[in-house]
This record gives C-alpha cells, sequence and structure tokens, in this order.
C-alpha cells in the first residue's frame, strides 16, 4: 500500500487537470463504482475418484487486497453439458468461503465444471465468474473415456494491438489444441505471390514472435507444421497504412519501452502521452512533447506492486493509439516464513508434523492440504498466479503458477508471450469512455436477511415504529435476541443472520408481549436470491484426453480397495458408547451450550412430579436460594435475595426453551409439560447480575399447549458444512481401520495468524501406501499478501 500512495503523488505531479472525459477521471469512477470481485479456491488435491469429497476454500480479493465486498458466495457443480448436479451457498468470513462437495460414487466420469459467483460479479455478467475444471474418474463406470478428435488453433497477434506497414513489427503467435495443450509449431511466413518474408519457431509452451516489416496492402499467410506433422496455413492481419506501434524490451537490468509513430501524417493520430494503469488505478504518466516520432524511456518498474501494467498510447482528444500488457513482479507479494519439519515419517500409519511461522504480524486466513505425493499432479494455478495473472486475462494460460517459480530474466520473457497472446479481461477503453457500464442491480444481501411488514393481532393495521423481539433457534441449539424496529409503515428489516441448514424464528412484540405479532414476509430465501444461472460453459472448460486422464487414474490407485473406499471407512470404526438418559437425550437435543452448567437442576423427566400446579407455584419452595412470591400478574423472582446498588431486588431472567420471557407469559404453563428447570446464579451466568431460571418443556421448542404470543417461521440457511476427518492411530477403535487408502492426507482451511499467534502448525498420519508427501499451504493476509509454499516430503 506504500507504493500505491508513492504513486499517487507522482500521478498528481504529471497529470493534467481533470475533465469529466480524460482516462484519469474515467479510471477515478470505475475505481469507485465498478471494481469487480476476484475468487480463488485452493483444493485439497486436483482430480477425484467417485465417492471422494471434494475440499475447498474461495479466496476473495478486490484489487490489490482482500476484497470485503461480499458476504455470501455461490458454489456450483456442473457436468460437461452445464448441467447442476450440486449447489452450496456459503458465509464469506475474513474475504474466504469454506465448503466442500460429496461426490456420488455412482458419478460417471469425465470432467466437471466448479463455477462460483457473489451477487457482485453478477453485475458484470457470467465471464467474470470463477471457473475450474475438475477431472473426477469412477473406476467401476461402464461409459469409459473416449479420445476426442483433436482440433488445432494458431493466433498471430501484432505487439500493440495493430500492425502497421513501413516499420519494423513484433507480431506474437500462440498454437494450442482443443484442450488448451501447447503445440510447437514452425513454418515461413509468406506474401500473396509466395515468397518467403521470414521464417518462425515457438520458443515455449507455443508461443514466439516473429519480426518483419509488413508492406502496406499485402497480404500474408503462415504456413506451417504443428506437432511436427500436421500442416495448418494461417492468415495474419491486415497491415495498417499508417498507426502508432509501442514495443517493449527487457533486459537483466531494466523494461524500455520504444514508440514509433514515423508513419502517423495525420495530426489526429499523433501521440500525446503514455498512460500507465494498474488495478483501475493509474499508476504513471509519461507526455510526448508534439511532433515526436520516436521515443525511447524506461518504465518504472521499482516503483510498482506486482502485477499486470496496461500501457496506452493517447492522442491529445483522449483516444488510444496503441496499447500493450507488461507483468511487473516486484516480488513483493509473498510474505515471508519459515517452514519446518518438526517430525517426519514416512511409515505407514505414523505421524507427521509440520509448521510455517510467519515474519509478518499482519492478520491472516490461510488453508493446509497434504497428499500422497504419487499419484498427485502439481495444480497448473495457485492463489499468486491466479490473483496477478489468471483472473485478468481471457482464454486459457498452460501451467500458470510456472511464471512464478522465478523471477529471472527467462521466466519474465516467456510470460511475455502470455502478455501478447491472451486478451485483456477488463474494460475497454472505447468501452469506458462511451460510459458502457453495468447497471449493478444486484446487491449484496448481507448474510441471512429477513423484511416484512408486522401487524396487529387482528392483522388489519400495521405496528408503525414499533421495538419487536426476534428470537432465532439453530439446529445445532444456538439461540440468539434481536431488536428489530418496524418503520412508519410496518415494514422490518434486519440482516447479519449467519447459520447453516434451517433456523426457527419467533417474533413478540416488545410492547405489548400478551399480543402475538402478525406478519407478512417479503424477503427470500438464499436459494432463491442467488439462483440457478442458466450460463455457457466457458470456453476455457477443457477435458483431459480420456485415455490419458484413464491410465493416470490406473496406475496410481488400487480399484479393488478404492471400489469399497469411501473416506476412511468409518463403518469398520466399532466404537463403544453406553445407553443415555432420557435426560442426556433431551439436553443433547434441546440445551445450548451456555446453559449447560448450571448452578441448580430439577429433572422432571427421570421423576416425574405428581402435581397440577402451574410450574412457578410448584418452584416456591422447591428450589434453594430462589424466592418466588406474588401472583400470575405480579411475580417476583429473586436469586438469594440479590440487590442492586439502591437497594432493591434484582429479578431473575426466566426463560422458557431458551427463550426469554416475562413470568407472566408462562403462569398457566403446567408442571406436567415440564422436562427440566435450570438456574443459574448471577455470577455463573452471563445474562445479567439477577442470574436466570431456565425452564424447558417436554415438546422442548416453546409450542407447549398453553402457548407464548410467538409468531414462528422457518429461515433457510447457508449450505451445512462438514469436518474432513484424519484418524488418529493412537486411538484404539481408529487403530482398526482396514484399509487406508486416502490420497489427501490432511486438510485444514481454518489456520488464522496475526501478532500474538504467528504460526501454521499441523500434524497427521500416514496412510498406508503413501511413499511421499504433496504439502500446499495458501492464503493472503489483510494487506493482501499472497502466501503459496509449496513442499514435497519424500
Amino acid at each position: 500500500m506504500k507504493k500505491l500512495l508513492l504513486l499517487s503523488v507522482i500521478i498528481l505531479s504529471l497529470s493534467q487537470a481533470a475533465n469529466s472525459q480524460t482516462p484519469e477521471s474515467i479510471l477515478a469512477t470505475v475505481q469507485q463504482k465498478y471494481t469487480s470481485e476476484k475468487i480463488y479456491f485452493h483444493y485439497d488435491k486436483t482430480n477425484y475418484i467417485a465417492g471422494e469429497t471434494i475440499w475447498f476454500k474461495a479466496y476473495l480479493m478486490e484489487g490489490f487486497a482482500p476484497s470485503v465486498k461480499s458476504t455470501v458466495l455461490a458454489v456450483e457443480l456442473l457436468n460437461d453439458s452445464g448441467r447442476l448436479l450440486d449447489k452450496k451457498i456459503l458465509p464469506i468470513n475474513g474475504s474466504a468461503a469454506i465448503g466442500e462437495f460429496s461426490l456420488p460414487k455412482t458419478l460417471s466420469q469425465g470432467a466437471y465444471l466448479i463455477k462460483a459467483f457473489t451477487k457482485d460479479l453478477m453485475n458484470f455478467g457470467f465471464n467474470s465468474f470463477y471457473y475450474h475444471t475438475l477431472n473426477i474418474y469412477n473406476p467401476t463406470s461402464q461409459n469409459r473415456l473416449n479420445d476426442q478428435q483433436v482440433n488445432y488453433q494458431l493466433s498471430f497477434l501484432p505487439e500493440s494491438g495493430n500492425m502497421v506497414a513501413g516499420i519494423k513489427n513484433r507480431v506474437a503467435f500462440k498454437c494450442t489444441d482443443n484442450y488448451g495443450n501447447p503445440k510447437n509449431v514452425e513454418g515461413k511466413i509468406k506474401n500473396e505471390a509466395g515468397k518467403e518474408i521470414i521464417s518462425f519457431k515457438s520458443d515455449y509452451d507455443g508461443m514466439g514472435i516473429a519480426e518483419f516489416i509488413p508492406i502496406a496492402n499485402e497480404k500474408y499467410m503462415a504456413h506451417c507444421v504443428i506437432d511436427g506433422t500436421v500442416p495448418k496455413i494461417q492468415p495474419l492481419p491486415l497491415a495498417a497504412p499508417a498507426g502508432v506501434v509501442l514495443q517493449i524490451t527487457r533486459n537483466t537490468a531494466k523494461t524500455s519501452f520504444l514508440l514509433d509513430a514515423t508513419t502517423v501524417a495525420n495530426q489526429n493520430m499523433e501521440p500525446s502521452y503514455i498512460l500507465g494503469v494498474m488495478e483501475n488505478i493509474v499508476a504513471f504518466k509519461i507526455p510526448i512533447a508534439e511532433g515526436i516520432k520516436i521515443m525511447s524511456g524506461e518504465i518504472p518498474v521499482g516503483q510498482l506492486p506486482s502485477g499486470i501494467l496496461q500501457l496506452t498510447v493517447f492522442n491529445k482528444e483522449n483516444k488510444p493509439l496503441a496499447e500493450r500488457l507488461v507483468f511487473i513482479n516486484s516480488g513483493d507479494y509473498m510474505p515471508e516464513g519459515i517452514f519446518r519439519n518438526e517430525k517426519v515419517s514416512l511409515k505407514p500409519r505414523t505421524k507427521n508434523t509440520y509448521s510455517f511461522t510467519m515474519a509478518d504480524t499482519i492478520p491472516g486466513t490461510f488453508s493446509v492440504s497434504v497428499t500422497e505425493g504419487e499419484t498427485e499432479n502439481n495444480p497448473a494455478d495457485n492463489i499468486i498466479s491466479r490473483f496477478l495473472l489468471t483472473s485478468d486475462m481471457k482464454g486459457v494460460i498452460h501451467n500458470p503458477s510456472y511464471y512464478f517459480e522465478s523471477n529471472d530474466l527467462l521466466h519474465q520473457l516467456r510470460l511475455d508471450y502470455v502478455m501478447l497472446t491472451n486478451g485483456w479481461r477488463r474494460y475497454s477503453w472505447n468501452e469506458m469512455f462511451s460510459g458502457h457500464f453495468p447497471p449493478m442491480t444486484f446487491k449484496d444481501p448481507g448474510y441471512i436477511a429477513i423484511s416484512g411488514k408486522a401487524f396487529n393481532p387482528k392483522k388489519d393495521k400495521p405496528l408503525l415504529n414499533q421495538e419487536i423481539t426476534a428470537i432465532v433457534k439453530t439446529k445445532d441449539k444456538q439461540t440468539d435476541f434481536f431488536k428489530i424496529t418496524t418503520d412508519s409503515v410496518g415494514d422490518f428489516f434486519a440482516n447479519g443472520f449467519i447459520f447453516e441448514d434451517t433456523a426457527k424464528f419467533y417474533l413478540q412484540s416488545s410492547v405489548t408481549k400478551n399480543s402475538k405479532v402478525n406478519l407478512t414476509l417479503t424477503s427470500n430465501y438464499l436459494s432463491q436470491v442467488f439462483h440457478n444461472l442458466q450460463t455457457p460453459l466457458p470456453k476455457t472448460f477443457l477435458a483431459m484426453p480420456g485415455i490419458e486422464l484413464q491410465k493416470k487414474f490406473e496406475e496410481g490407485y488400487n480399484f479393488n480397495k478404492l471400489s469399497r473406499f469411501d473416506g476412511i471407512l468409518l463403518d469398520e470404526i466399532k466404537i463403544n458408547s453406553k445407553i443415555k438418559s432420557e435426560k442426556e437425550k433431551y439436553e443433547q437435543k434441546y440445551v445450548s451450550g451456555r446453559m449447560s452448567s448450571a448452578t441448580t437442576e430439577l429433572d422432571f423427566l427421570t421423576d416425574p412430579p405428581k402435581s397440577h400446579q402451574n410450574i412457578l407455584n410448584y418452584l416456591q419452595s422447591r428450589l434453594n436460594g430462589v424466592s418466588i412470591t406474588g401472583g400470575p400478574f405480579n411475580y417476583s423472582i429473586v436469586y438469594r435475595n440479590t440487590r442492586s446498588m439502591m437497594g432493591g431486588p434484582i429479578q431473575m431472567s426466566v426463560y422458557l426453551d431458551e427463550f426469554q420471557v416475562d413470568p407472566s407469559q408462562i403462569a398457566t404453563l403446567s408442571v406436567s409439560e415440564v422436562a427440566m428447570v435450570k438456574v443459574f446464579s448471577g455470577s455463573g451466568y452471563n445474562g445479567g447480575p439477577g442470574g436466570a431460571l431456565v425452564i424447558y418443556t417436554k415438546k422442548g421448542d416453546g409450542s407447549y399447549s398453553s402457548g407464548i404470543p410467538l409468531t414462528s417461521f422457518n429461515i433457510e440457511g447457508f449450505s451445512p458444512t462438514k469436518e474432513f476427518f484424519s484418524p488418529n492411530y493412537e486411538k484404539k477403535e481408529e487403530a482398526s481401520i482396514l484399509y487406508d487408502e486416502r490420497t489427501t492426507l490432511y486438510w485444514n482451511p481454518y489456520f488464522i495468524t496475526n501478532a500474538e499467534h504467528k504460526e501454521i502448525q499441523f500434524s497427521f498420519y500416514n496412510s498406508d501406501k503413501a511413499k511421499k508427501f504433496k504439502i500446499i499451504i495458501e492464503g493472503f493476509t489483510e494487506t493482501g499478501k499472497l502466501l503459496h509454499v509449496e513442499k514435497q516430503i519424500e
């Protein structure tokens, strides 16, 4: 961030006075209103077998920092025809979301697609979504994979957008098959008469550069051979009679530019300045004196953060004349740290311990995967290459993580091929100057939201400007209380709720507690907010050829064991447990953690009282330390005569099935309807100094026959998540597992670091077959530092 602040000062000193149609002012609007998020997924591994679980953690960024825009992420699993197989709707916490897909054992083998998006990304169209192809194999599938016909694609792209006649041009080229795999190509460029102009040959991953001086109105064809055997003839773009060419040259010392406008005679095509932009922020502006036809200079790489730099040549009317992308690798994106092998053992079922200690005290969120190294191939993309490279480029970039293995000149030059041959995913200048921006109609819901209109008991008048108590009880027995205030027409809105599966909402008027609130809900469930979007399969959806995929898995897996292997064979673990009492069963189902350790308890399930009194009258002489006096409309309930500083008694908080109520509301509750009673002292209960009296009914949800005036309804929550199972072979019951053929040995997406806790430490037990481990640690800090640590243990 310091670099960006420094650049802002440089920009102010170089920029012209802003007006509504300068690139600077347009970019300021884009930065304020139209920046989109980027998404990266850390998966536990790269390929899967039907019946396994796809574990993942999604990271979200906006610009150079973790995104704080969105609170909800939708993740879909699609087959190769685009049919939805499964969907998860997940909360985003700390700019990350965690989930999994459980694959059916009957799933057909083939290529599958993970699609992810937020409401914010929906504004920018489906091309802005996250897409990732996963290969899933099924050794028992009758639908065997077959190799598909291979087609080849060859593209020629002039360096700065247009080929210009009369001056030397660099024309980049790229050759791939229809799976996105790079293919070697070599040949000759010839003119219409068949005369050879220059020969060319791919240098790396099917990419390279050909340099020549084209002639105006001359057509050029590339006559070449792909992969040594396939002939192809490909036309090149036509050369313009005049124009501006911007060339970039890199060496170990600096990155330089050369601007050539010698063919320009029209004053409207004369260059006026070069603008450098990163993440929609102007990084620098280089003025060009009037009449200058050739200009060279150095790009201030040392002052820029890592990422894609967009260089554009403008005329004095702010019209773009030429454009070039340059990748800046200043090495500032990685946080420093130390990886330690604390305990290493490759023997079956032995314990391993490793750690990574952050040097930085800035808080961060991280995930760790450990896989069996023999069958696991390298992930083509990682968190660094995704956020700094592939998320901003169109098309397929083969093995993008390679370009970040080193910052030497060779890697820089090869990455420059990518800048020349892959399209820019962001707005074009023509789009921005014409005002073609998305309408931004989709808004983030702010986690789970409820809205509606509240009415009086007769439902003939809305409750205006009135406080409503909302009680939320989730399936995991968590109970929370909120205050919601209706507006001047009786409408209410509340968001920020986070729970899984479903929850029951109870609403009660805070003013008229003995009157039921009627309401009409207007909010949509999460599944409606994130409805299924029928989008075409992305062009980057590429299946691995059948025989290659089939061979890979047949070599790496034991089919006889895998055909009956599901996770860790939990059904083979015999766990002896005692039979639970009725009270224990009830508490497991209805009692939340905060209500588990009471000062005094009465168990009516084991020893039901023979009484027809109401519960408060029955308890008047049966709870040590609790004084219950008064009648149905004026009960006073005090624990051990607790008094305030003013001398008056402090009343206990009264709860029914963990919902706070007024004592008068349970005056008619019969003893026969009660399951148990708990008493919490003021010192042992965080609900107030007077302590709490908690009464549980046999139904456990507040719906006893007398009926408290509560309006209730169910609300859909986030997709339930499950916990990764990692066996502990020091435990007797887990040591009896018959086969341990795990390929994912460890997965933990919950690591958080800060100034007090800078260490990421993890332990796991080896499987029966792993001879080497692949450890991957990924994540980011609050300042946008990207961590990718990859270790091979053998």
